[in-house]
C-alpha cells in the first residue's frame, strides 16, 4: 500500500476513534461519569473541526465549499432528522405525547433526545462556511473573528447557545479549523513525530487530570478553561494525527480497508446513536452502560453500513466527499 493510502487510512482510523468517543460520551454523560468527561470531552468534538482544517483546500471557492458541505453534512442531517423524527414522533403520539417540533426546527442546543448530536453537523457546516467567506480578507481576520467568538463564549455563553442550529458556536469553533490548517502547514517539517505525539498527548492528559485544563462542551458554548482548554484540545488533536499516521504505517491493507469503510459511514453513526441510547433506556430493565456502549456501537454502525448499500446510501451517509490526503499549505488561512 502506498504512503498516500496509508495516510488516508490513518486519518480514517482517527475519525472512527473520534466517533467511538462521541458515543461513549453520550452513553456515560447521563451517569455523571467524571472520568469519561475528563477523558473525552476536551477533544472528541474539536478533533473533527481540527481535521476539517487539516484537509482544508486552498483553492476552493465559497460556492464550492457550500455545495460540498451540503452534500456531506446537511443532506444526511435532513435525511436522518426526518427518519428518526417520524419514528419518534409516532412513538410519542402513541403514548399521548407530542414531539416538540419547534425545538427540532431550531436545531442546535434546542434539540434533545434522540437528536443529541445533530448540533455538531450544523455547527461544523457553518464554521467551514464562515471561515471560507473570511479568506478573502487579510490572514489575521479569521483568527480575530474566531478569538472574538471565543471571548463571547467565555463571557456570555448563553448568547451563543441561543442562536438556532448552533450557528453561534460555529464562530469560536473556527479556532479548531484554523489550528488544523496551521498544523498541516508545519507538519511536513516536524521531526521525531512519534516522540512529539507522546509529548502532546501525555502533557495534555497531565493538565486535564490535574484540573489545569477543564473539559469542553461545545454544544453548550463551554470552551473550558479560558485559552488553556482550546490549546489542549488542539494539542491532543495534533498528537492523535501524528500517532495514527505512525500506527497505520505498518497496518495490513485488509484492516485499513475495514477502517476506511467504517469511517465512510461514520456520520450516520453520529446522527443515529442517540436514538438507540434512548431506545435502550425505555426498556423495562436497567442496562449497565458497559453493555449499552457496545450494543449502540454495533447497531449504529450496522445500520449505517446497511443504508450505505442502498440506492439512498449517499443521502444518509454523505459518503464519497472526504479527501484522500491533506493538501499543501502556504499560510494558515488557506490563501495564496
Amino acid at each position: 500500500m502506498d504512503n498516500t493510502r496509508l495516510r488516508s487510512a490513518g486519518i480514517d482510523g482517527l475519525r472512527v476513534f473520534g466517533i467511538v468517543a462521541i458515543v461513549a460520551g453520550h452513553v456515560w454523560s447521563d451517569r455523571s461519569n467524571d472520568i469519561a468527561r475528563m477523558g473525552l470531552y476536551t477533544w472528541h468534538v474539536p478533533v473533527f473541526f481540527f481535521l476539517s482544517g487539516y484537509f482544508w483546500a486552498d483553492e476552493r471557492s465559497l460556492g464550492a465549499e457550500f455545495a460540498k458541505r451540503v452534500r456531506a453534512l446537511l443532506v444526511p442531517y435532513a435525511a436522518w432528522l426526518l427518519s428518526i423524527g417520524a419514528v419518534y414522533g409516532a412513538y410519542l403520539w402513541a403514548n399521548g405525547q407530542t414531539l416538540q417540533f419547534v425545538n427540532v426546527l431550531l436545531g442546535g442546543s434546542y434539540m434533545g433526545a434522540p437528536f443529541f448530536a445533530f448540533w455538531f453537523v450544523t455547527a461544523l457546516f457553518a464554521a467551514c462556511l464562515f471561515l471560507r467567506a473570511l479568506q478573502r480578507f487579510p490572514d489575521w481576520i479569521p483568527w480575530a473573528v474566531a478569538v472574538a467568538g471565543l471571548s463571547v463564549a467565555y463571557l456570555a455563553p448563553d448568547l451563543l447557545t441561543a442562536v438556532p442550529f448552533s450557528l453561534g458556536v460555529a464562530v469560536p469553533g473556527m479556532i479548531f479549523i484554523l489550528a488544523g490548517i496551521f498544523f498541516c502547514r508545519i507538519a511536513p517539517r516536524l521531526r521525531s513525530r512519534v516522540g512529539l505525539s507522546v509529548v502532546l498527548l501525555a502533557g495534555s492528559a497531565a493538565l486535564i487530570v490535574t484540573g489545569v485544563s477543564q473539559p469542553l462542551d461545545m454544544k453548550q458554548s463551554d470552551f473550558g478553561t479560558p485559552v488553556v482548554s482550546v490549546v489542549i484540545a488542539s494539542a491532543i488533536s495534533a498528537g492523535l494525527v501524528l500517532l495514527v499516521q505512525w500506527v497505520f504505517a505498518s497496518i495490513t491493507p485488509g484492516v485499513a480497508g475495514v477502517v476506511t469503510s467504517a469511517a465512510t459511514v461514520g456520520l450516520a453513526v453520529v446522527l443515529t446513536h442517540s436514538a438507540f441510547i434512548l431506545l435502550l433506556s425505555k426498556l423495562p430493565v436497567d442496562i449497565p452502560a458497559v453493555l449499552v456502549f457496545p450494543v449502540v456501537l454495533v447497531v449504529s454502525w450496522a445500520l449505517a453500513y446497511f443504508v450505505s448499500r442502498t440506492p439512498l446510501g449517499t443521502v444518509f451517509t454523505g459518503a464519497g466527499t472526504a479527501p484522500a490526503q491533506p493538501p499543501n499549505k502556504r499560510n494558515v488561512t488557506g490563501r495564496d
